[in-house]
């Protein structure tokens, strides 16, 4: 994933879980997520959440507390950061997605989160994320995805800052769409246009199984 994925030179505090949140903070992305989480996850208690890609646990901040909550990364010192941070309100663990079946989580989750995740990463391993969410979820269970993302008559600045982005694998909606319709026949979809204070574009895709 080394060419999908750049964090070096001004994006490698990116990486800081601190240095994250204070830039969502600041361009409006935390307010953004809360509208995204209220939307989509707004579950019952008791519901079972899996968030892939957790990063630095926000989805905890916007969510019920009675949520039986996993979150999984392949970034340390996120999931180190979580673990203090949020202890006992859930589960965290270093891994991918898909590598390798976990069979205690076949068809046992309700929801699954992959915010800003999938524009990190190279095709094959969009479709392998896709393939064990699709196994992990249980029937009428769902997959919420949102990235950035390019569209027709994006202005520059939009443009420019989009490709500015740590995640070198952004895509139009129609593609992230034809790797999602290869796993989920139920799509429902949105475009973002300006979901920050910046000029930013998402695509967010909900996958029902």
């Amino acid at each position: 994933m080394s060419n999908t994925h750049v964090n070096t030179g001004i994006r490698k505090i990116l990486e800081m879980p601190f240095v994250y949140n204070l830039f969502h903070k600041l361009t409006g992305g935390n307010a953004f997520r809360k509208v995204y989480f209220d939307k989509y996850f707004a579950l019952a208690p008791g519901s079972r959440v899996l968030d892939i890609g957790c990063g630095s646990g926000v989805m905890l901040e916007n969510i019920s507390e009675d949520i039986e909550y996993t979150g999984v990364d392949f970034e340390p010192g996120y999931i180190s950061y979580c673990q203090n941070k949020y202890g006992n309100r859930g589960q965290f663990l270093l891994e991918k997605v898909g590598g390798s079946v976990k069979q205690e989580w076949v068809g046992h989750f309700d929801a699954m989160n992959a915010h800003g995740l999938f524009h990190h990463l190279a095709d094959q391993d969009i479709e392998t994320v896709l393939e064990g969410a699709f196994r992990y979820l249980k029937p009428g269970g769902y997959l919420v995805s949102f990235d950035t993302c390019y569209f027709n008559g994006q202005g520059a600045l939009s443009k420019w800052l989009v490709s500015k982005d740590r995640g070198q694998n952004v895509k139009y909606p129609k593609a992230y769409l034809a790797l999602a319709e290869k796993y989920f026949s139920n799509i429902e979809s949105e475009l973002y246009t300006n979901y920050h204070r910046l000029p930013y574009a998402a695509f967010a895709m909900k996958m029902t199984k």
